[in-house]
């Protein structure tokens, strides 16, 4: 009997591709066959965003390519936060046959499975809307943590490891604790079972990663936290590393810094989302610090680990944000000296504080603030990658492509690009002195998945920096 094919496509934020590849594991296991979603496939599942309007205009765009590529025999499915925000919405989309709202995602398979034994394809014909898997729960009932775990990835180098979910911050801006519900975390012995299972399959670099990360469990019993968590996977054996996804600047502890000057296995980069460097703004946006807060905290963590990876978040235009409330923000930036700087333009979603709020900013104002931003934040990006132009910098390297080259990147997040490197290191295995095709092939795939020392030989525009391998198999236990 031939297995059923399902594509999943995915949208949105670290924690949506890590359950992306989650309900990839729960259908493999469940004998599906996992195809691409530009194939045929029974069943097409949109794991999808809301985080802005254009983010759900997507999700319904890609939901419309599924049905007519698979026509009426196929299932579309839309899952996740889109469903969950506005359900009523998603139902009046014709190419969508049912929807699953966040508190039963994880069960995706089961209820589908439910639906399929009593499906055919002209009931469809007399629905006027789609019908909801499972069942639908506001932000105060979401507060169980999804049955969710990774057996197999997509990729051998790296994985996310999601640990929290849900936020109760509620930034004026932001629909994610409506989309994602309350604070909750995944208890220590799963996230070591969980990774533990993906270092023996072949992992060497973990992103943990939530909702609201530092949060991390203030809702279980047990005294642990962000900290405590990583230096308990920090005694794991093995030769990996950790890489922590965004963080509020005011939960980055004295603990936290320590394990990163003290371990090359906890990575020296950290995402502190700013959004605006002025607190008239900061306090519309309901943000939990001020400026000089942001700034005492950015001083202090490059105390410690002055060779740090800073990046972050900053929107252009809220409302009420004037020139010298822009200014500020541009001070801050510079005087912060962060490595990359992820730029959005404001855009009022629905269903937040922020898209009732009047004193609206100009589009064209907006677009030029975003573009001064950006150009500032290339400023501030090469000048971070100078300061290690023919420095030893340990990187963890992918598959390489077919030219010879191999990328991966840094501790510190700069992506490099070692090409040409067939003649480095090969010789010396060479019994001919001139190494065979099979010689480099070998030699590129022993690099592959490994961590090595290289130089960045230059500073290029290119999101991929030019470098050469110093020396090989790192071991970071060692170093």
């Amino acid at each position: 009997m031939t297995a059923e094919k399902v594509a999943i496509y995915n949208l949105g934020c670290r924690v949506n591709q890590y359950e992306a590849e989650a309900l990839e594991n729960k259908f493999y296991q469940a004998g599906y066959e996992i195809v691409d979603f530009q194939e045929k496939a029974d069943l097409y599942i949109i794991n999808s965003c809301v985080v802005t309007t254009s983010a759900a205009s997507k999700s319904r765009k890609v939901a419309r390519q599924a049905k007519r590529r698979a026509g009426r025999q196929s299932l579309v499915v839309m899952a996740g936060c889109y469903s969950q925000v506005s359900p009523e919405e998603v139902a009046e989309i014709a190419e969508v046959d049912f929807y699953v709202a966040t508190a039963d995602k994880d069960r995706l398979v089961e209820l589908v499975e439910e639906k399929k034994k009593a499906w055919q394809p002209d009931d469809r014909n007399d629905w006027q809307k789609a019908r909801e898997l499972g069942s639908s729960s506001s932000y105060s009932g979401l507060d169980k943590f999804p049955d969710f775990s990774l057996t197999r990835v997509n990729q051998t180098t790296r994985a996310n490891l999601k640990i929290q979910d849900g936020c109760d911050q509620f930034c004026s801006y932001c629909i994610i604790p409506l989309a994602r519900g309350r604070l909750r975390s995944k208890k220590p012995a799963a996230v070591r079972q969980e990774f533990q299972a993906l270092l023996d399959s072949g992992i060497r670099e973990f992103i943990l990663t939530g909702i609201h990360l530092g949060a991390y469990g203030q809702n279980l019993a047990a005294e642990v936290d962000l900290s405590s968590l990583t230096a308990e996977l920090l005694r794991e054996p093995g030769n990996f590393r950790i890489r922590l996804s965004s963080l509020e600047a005011g939960e980055v502890d004295s603990r936290l810094l320590e394990l990163m000057a003290e371990t090359p296995r906890l990575c020296n980069h950290l995402h502190l989302p700013l959004q605006s460097g002025s607190n008239k703004i900061l306090q519309a946006m309901n943000r939990p610090y001020t400026r000089e807060k942001f700034l005492e905290t950015i001083e202090k963590i490059k105390s410690r680990v002055p060779n740090i990876a800073l990046t972050t978040d900053v929107i252009a235009g809220f409302p009420g944000e004037t020139e010298q409330d822009f200014q500020k923000s541009l001070e801050l930036i510079a005087g912060a000296g962060f490595s990359r700087l992820h730029v959005f333009p404001f855009s009022p979603r629905p269903g937040t504080a922020a898209a009732e709020m009047g004193d609206r900013v100009n589009s064209k104002i907006i677009n030029r603030r975003v573009a001064e931003m950006q150009q500032l934040g290339e400023k501030l990006k090469k000048q971070y990658r100078r300061r290690f132009l023919n420095r030893p910098l340990i990187a963890l390297l992918e598959e390489p492509d077919e030219e010879g080259n191999i990328s991966g990147y840094t501790s510190n997040y700069i992506r490099i690009k070692a090409a040409e490197i067939k003649s480095q290191g090969i010789a010396e295995n060479s019994s001919a002195g001139q190494p065979s095709i099979l010689e480099e092939s070998q030699f590129l795939q022993e690099l592959a998945n490994s961590f090595v020392r290289v130089a960045i030989e230059s500073v290029s525009e290119r999101d991929e920096q030019p470098a050469r391998i110093v020396s090989r198999k790192v071991d970071l236990l060692d170093d």
